[in-house]
C-alpha cells in the first residue's frame, strides 16, 4: 500500500482544488501536457498484488462481460451473421481499482475525437491521472492532470462533432422515439436520426443524426461557451442526461465492464480520488491478454428477434437507453 500512497501525495498536497465540469469546462485549468510514457509505473492494487500500465491481473473484476446474459444466444463461430467483430484498434480497456470498463469508440460518428483519444492512449497519457468529477445519477470524469501538477497538453482543441450527416445508405434498426427524431441503432450504437424522408429536401441528399448520451455513453468534455474546446477530458454518463445529446461530442460506449464505473469514488474531486491504471488500445497490449470482443449486428434477424423479446405484455419496445446490445467478451 505503500507505493500507492506514494502516488496519492500530490492529491494530499493540493487538497480541495476546484474542478472544471462536463458542462462548464476552462481548458487553461482543466487540458493537460501529453506526457511521455509511464508504462513502468507500478500500481497496488489493494490487494497486496500490483500491476503495471499495460498488464491485467488475474482478478475476476478484471475480466468484465457485457450486460446481457448471452448463454442462450448465439456465438460468432455457429451464426457469423449474427456478429460484428470489433476491431482491436477500435476499443480501449480502461481500467481502475474496482475493475476494467471495456470501451468501443465511434469513428464513423466522431472521427477527430476517436483519433485524439487513440493517440493520447498510446501515449500512456491517461496511466496516474485520477477521476476528478464524479457525481452520483450523472457521471465519471477524468482526463485532468491539475491534482499531479502535470503540465496541460500540447493538443490542439478539436472542432465539435457533436452530429453527423446519414446516408440513406447506412442502415438504422428504429426501436422508437426521442424528441420527432427516429431512435435506434447504427452498428450497435445508439442514435437519434432526422427521419430517412427527409433526405430529399437537404442538399446533400442525407439528415442528422446524432449519438445518445444514454447510460455507458464516453463523451469529450469541453468549454460550455466554446463548442470547438474539446481536447483531452472524457467522461462516462451514468445515467441519461439529454440536455447533453447535440452538445457534447460522444465519442464510444461502454461495451464491458459497466458495473466497475459505478464503483468510482464520488466527488468533486473525491478525496483520495481513484486512479486510471490503465487507459489503452486493445491493439497495443500483449496479446496474451488482450481481449476479442463481439457486439451483435443490430441489422441482422437475431437482434429483430432479441428486440422482440424485450417487448412488454402490451407490445411495447423499452426506451432506447434501457435496451442493451448483446456482447460477448473473450479472455485468453
Amino acid at each position: 500500500m505503500m507505493k500507492r500512497f506514494l502516488l496519492l501525495l500530490p492529491f494530499i498536497a493540493v487538497g480541495l482544488l476546484a474542478c472544471g465540469s462536463a458542462e462548464s469546462h476552462d481548458p487553461k485549468s482543466n487540458e493537460e501536457a501529453v506526457q511521455s510514457p509511464v508504462a513502468q509505473i507500478h500500481y497496488d492494487l489493494g490487494d497486496g498484488t500490483a500491476a503495471t500500465a499495460n498488464t491485467l491481473p488475474d482478478r475476476e473484476d478484471f475480466r468484465p462481460l457485457g450486460m446481457v446474459d448471452v448463454s442462450a444466444l448465439s456465438t460468432p463461430e455457429n451464426a457469423p451473421d449474427d456478429w460484428r467483430k470489433v476491431a482491436a484498434e477500435q476499443l480501449i480497456v480502461l481500467k481502475t481499482a474496482h475493475g476494467s470498463v471495456v470501451i468501443e469508440m465511434t469513428p464513423q460518428f466522431a472521427p477527430g475525437h476517436t483519433q485524439r483519444f487513440s493517440q493520447l492512449a498510446k501515449e500512456n497519457y491517461y496511466v496516474g491521472l485520477p477521476f476528478h468529477r464524479v457525481i452520483s445519477g450523472f457521471m465519471a470524469q477524468a482526463g485532468n492532470t491539475a491534482l499531479v501538477s502535470r503540465p496541460r497538453p500540447t493538443t490542439e482543441m478539436l472542432n465539435a462533432e457533436f452530429h453527423f450527416r446519414r446516408a440513406p445508405t447506412t442502415k438504422m434498426t428504429v426501436t422508437g422515439e426521442r424528441r420527432s427524431a427516429d431512435a435506434g441503432f447504427i452498428d450497435g450504437f445508439k442514435i437519434a436520426s432526422q427521419p430517412q424522408s427527409l433526405a430529399m429536401m437537404t442538399a446533400d441528399g442525407k439528415v442528422q443524426a446524432w449519438q445518445l448520451h444514454c447510460p455507458g455513453a464516453v463523451a469529450a468534455a469541453r468549454l460550455g461557451t466554446d463548442i470547438n474546446s474539446a481536447n483531452a477530458e472524457f467522461y462516462i454518463t451514468m445515467s441519461y442526461p439529454e440536455n447533453l445529446d447535440k452538445n457534447y461530442t460522444v465519442w464510444g460506449r461502454v461495451r464491458a465492464g459497466f458495473k466497475s464505473v459505478f464503483k468510482i469514488k464520488r466527488g468533486e474531486p473525491p478525496m483520495p480520488p481513484d486512479m486510471i491504471e490503465m487507459f489503452a488500445l486493445v491493439s497495443e497490449i500483449d496479446a496474451a491478454i488482450a481481449p476479442s470482443v463481439w457486439v451483435m449486428n443490430t441489422e441482422s434477424p437475431a437482434f429483430v428477434a432479441y428486440l422482440e423479446g424485450l417487448r412488454n405484455e402490451v407490445g411495447t419496445m423499452p426506451d432506447i437507453c434501457d435496451i442493451d446490445v448483446p456482447v460477448i467478451v473473450r479472455w485468453p
